[in-house]
């Protein structure tokens, strides 16, 4: 299975590449963020995480940035009724740290403003992955700055899941600094 590509862009369509590796040439879908970021463009060299999608009539790569968005991707995906190339329009959308935002506070709307996502099948997804990010499947992603880690650890030696205070983290008056002050406050809003 290809886990990685590095070569040249041959072709760049709205949705795809044709990138040469080695005098082959590759078709990988890509993010259209991707395109229209102007982070592929024809001629140039460009390093691909690939996730390799086998059917019975067809072989396709897709294309991602990063180990991380290969691992959102790969989360995706492995929701029944999430596709390749629906985890690719929910990627075009949100970066991985959102969807992981998305994910943990059961944002339902967020997930259906994607198209072909409707409101069963967004439940589905938080359902199917809010386990996986808060057992840490997810660990590298650069959501939070180290002083929001060591929140979530004191919380969490309180009894407090991840998800649970995740969105109260992010309300946190700036004033407060230290995290003392910041699992007393979170503290007073679980009560």
């Amino acid at each position: 299975m290809i886990a990685f590509l590095n070569g040249k862009i041959r072709f760049v369509a709205s949705n795809w590449i044709i990138l040469g590796v080695n005098g082959v040439g590759y078709k990988v879908f890509v993010s259209p963020k991707l395109i229209e970021n102007k982070k592929l463009e024809l001629e140039n060299l460009a390093q691909l995480y690939i996730y390799e999608h086998i059917r019975e009539d067809a072989d396709d790569f897709y294309g991602l940035e990063s180990p991380e968005e290969l691992m959102m991707f790969e989360m995706l995906v492995s929701v029944s009724g999430v596709g390749p190339k629906m985890a690719m329009n929910i990627l075009s959308i949100y970066d991985k740290n959102k969807i992981s935002q998305i994910i943990i506070n059961s944002d339902v709307s967020s997930l259906t403003v994607v198209s072909g996502v409707g409101k069963k099948l967004a439940m589905k997804m938080i359902l199917d992955l809010k386990s996986k990010l808060d057992s840490g499947a997810i660990s590298n992603f650069d959501d939070f700055d180290n002083s929001s880690e060591d929140l979530f650890s004191a919380l969490e030696a309180l009894g407090y899941k991840k998800y649970e205070v995740s969105p109260l983290v992010s309300k946190i008056p700036e004033e407060l600094l230290t995290v003392e002050q910041k699992v007393k406050w979170i503290l007073k809003q679980k009560k």
